[in-house]
């Protein structure tokens, strides 16, 4: 993985601690979501969850200050339409996990 590229999130510390605490990282892995080459899984899924959280599309991120760090968007379209990926699995185990977390609440 290109590990200079990973610094185009720019997460705040509570969505971080949020993503690590979530492990959201082995629920990609687990659904089979991996790539070899490249950003890595993680790193354009956060920035995807990023853009939404913002109120920001894929071009107004084009042209902000950070956009030479910003992977291409063949690779955020090829990200979200392999056929391999799991996605269903994805959202099942993390909301299982979700929940499971917040019965140990209440």
């Amino acid at each position: 993985m290109l590990s200079k590229k990973s610094a185009f999130v720019h997460l705040s510390q509570a969505m971080k601690s949020s993503f690590s605490e979530l492990n959201i990282g082995n629920h990609l892995r687990s659904a089979g979501i991996t790539k070899r080459l490249g950003f890595s899984c993680l790193s354009i899924f956060q920035l995807l969850f990023l853009l939404v959280f913002e109120h920001r599309t894929w071009y107004q991120a084009g042209l902000s200050k950070q956009a030479a760090d910003l992977p291409g968007k063949d690779v955020i379209y090829r990200f979200l339409k392999v056929p391999t990926f799991n996605w269903r699995k994805f959202l099942s185990s993390l909301s299982s996990d979700v929940t499971q977390r917040f019965q140990k609440l209440t």
